[in-house]
């Protein structure tokens, strides 16, 4: 699998921030979207809230909704849900998560980069992005 194009990144963005300034339910939504689709992320990033706090708890959802959602634009089909396993395989492998992502979704990495200042929230991010990549690749 090819790493998530720039263009991709660029379009789900675009779409994102209109719909954001078109429809104030649109971040809840995506949120709750998010969840349902992905309950072990959900439940692992919640497991996080004491470092990362509440609003922080649903910037690290939004975001990584983004993230799928770039996936989803780029494999034409949803990921499977993304499970514990492969949130620990993703982790245990070596090398920093932010790097790690770097290496394989440039185009994600970039986004974070871009789009998250807190570092805990990012480190966050660059876990379930490399959790994504290893699901899009079917190695669960």
């Amino acid at each position: 699998m090819q790493p998530v194009p720039e263009d991709v990144v660029a379009r789900v963005v675009t779409r994102t921030s209109e719909r954001m300034a078109s429809d104030p339910t649109f971040t809840q939504l995506a949120v709750g979207s998010f969840v349902q689709a992905h309950p072990d992320v959900s439940r692992y990033v919640t497991a996080n809230t004491e470092t990362l706090g509440g609003e922080g708890v649903i910037h690290v959802v939004f975001h990584a909704e983004v993230m799928a959602e770039c996936f989803r634009q780029h494999l034409g089909r949803d990921l499977p849900p993304v499970d514990f396993a492969t949130l620990d395989a993703a982790a245990s492998a070596d090398g920093d998560a932010p790097v790690r992502l770097h290496d394989l979704q440039p185009a994600l990495s970039g986004y974070l980069a871009s789009n998250v200042d807190e570092e805990p929230v990012r480190m966050i991010l660059a876990l379930i992005g490399l959790a994504f990549d290893r699901a899009a690749r079917g190695r669960g």
